[in-house]
């Protein structure tokens, strides 16, 4: 079966794409740039990861979406999941999106995930499924699960502003800190 990875050049997205390889997926990914600050170096790292692990990457750009300074994309994971759908349409396929519990927002969670795969099927009819495998888990456990992997980590890119080198003072940032020992 293929499965379609929103692969943001985040940990969280290339320990999805491992997750199903090791599963037996064809896989394939997909960045979208949506006018967010880090679409550079978030690019830059999804195409590392994509070749690292030697599977294809599509660039899909979205003009004209309202990205406040705050960092929060208000229906943000909702409009990555439609992209996947309309990039790829009808067939039989699972999209993949690498949410996790612990942020406090209303799209990362199992919820968030049933609701939308109810959209889904108005198109699908349960030919197309939407997952999140770590939706249960923390950050510190989809760390631990790359490490357990030996996923290049060093590959992966989280930096609300966009910033190169990364602002270090993000949330994005520190978790890094936190779980990586990274001293940005």
């Amino acid at each position: 079966m293929q499965a379609i990875v929103l692969l943001s050049g985040g940990i969280d997205s290339m320990a999805c794409v491992n997750f199903y390889l090791q599963q037996g997926y064809d896989i394939n990914c997909i960045f979208c740039n949506y006018g967010q600050p880090g679409a550079i170096p978030e690019s830059i790292a999804a195409s590392k990861i994509a070749g690292h692990f030697h599977i294809p990457l599509r660039i899909i750009e979205t003009t004209n979406i309202s990205v406040p300074k705050s960092g929060e994309i208000f229906g943000r994971n909702a409009l990555l999941v439609q992209q996947a759908l309309c990039y790829k349409g009808y067939g039989t396929y699972k999209i993949i999106l690498g949410i996790h519990d612990g942020t406090g927002y209303a799209d990362c969670t199992q919820q968030f995930v049933d609701q939308m795969n109810r959209v889904i099927d108005c198109y699908a009819n349960g030919t197309i499924i939407l997952e999140a495998p770590f939706v249960s888990w923390f950050k510190s456990e989809i760390v631990s699960y790359c490490k357990d992997n030996s996923l290049p980590l060093h590959l992966t890119y989280s930096c609300e502003t966009g910033d190169v080198p990364p602002c270090g003072h993000c949330l994005s940032c520190l978790d890094r800190k936190e779980f990586l020992n990274e001293h940005i």
